[in-house]
């Protein structure tokens, strides 16, 4: 699980200043105060409420705020990539890697929405053994990837 790494009290303003200012006819909205990683951390909170629009809202959202916030794209994808949506899930993916080229999670989910598309499965086995090589504590979700391509192998 993700840890939430947004101030609380920062969120909370937000949502309490939204609700006092709904009758206001006239909003202005001069600077939003969560910077880009704590928008894909409130989207992380959507997400594992089941949120899933939400969540993609917040993860483009840090997207507007910084382009290059790799955790932003992978995990933007892994929403997409569950809507069944893996030919936008994959241009995440690749996103991510741009901007973290030694990422193991974007490596194994990129890998899987080349398989789950039946597309590029020589790029998609690459992408699957550089997860396993690098990839540390997770280590048995990318092997079990890696496991699609050879399913009798141990």
């Amino acid at each position: 699980m993700r840890i939430l790494a947004a101030p609380l009290w920062r969120i909370a303003v937000v949502a309490v200043s939204a609700i006092a200012l709904q009758g206001c006819a006239h909003l202005v909205v001069l600077r939003d105060p969560l910077t880009a990683s704590e928008h894909n951390d409130l989207g992380v909170v959507y997400e594992s409420d089941g949120q899933t629009r939400l969540a993609a809202k917040q993860y483009h959202q840090s997207l507007r705020l910084d382009s290059h916030q790799s955790r932003a794209w992978v995990n933007l994808g892994n929403v997409q990539a569950a809507d069944g949506l893996w030919r936008e899930a994959e241009k995440s993916y690749r996103h991510a890697l741009r901007d973290s080229s030694s990422d193991p999670d974007a490596m194994n989910n990129l890998a899987v929405a080349l398989l789950r598309q039946g597309r590029h499965r020589e790029e998609a086995r690459g992408w699957a053994e550089r997860a396993v090589a690098v990839g540390g504590a997770r280590d048995s979700i990318y092997r079990a990837t890696l496991a699609e391509f050879d399913p009798g192998a141990p």
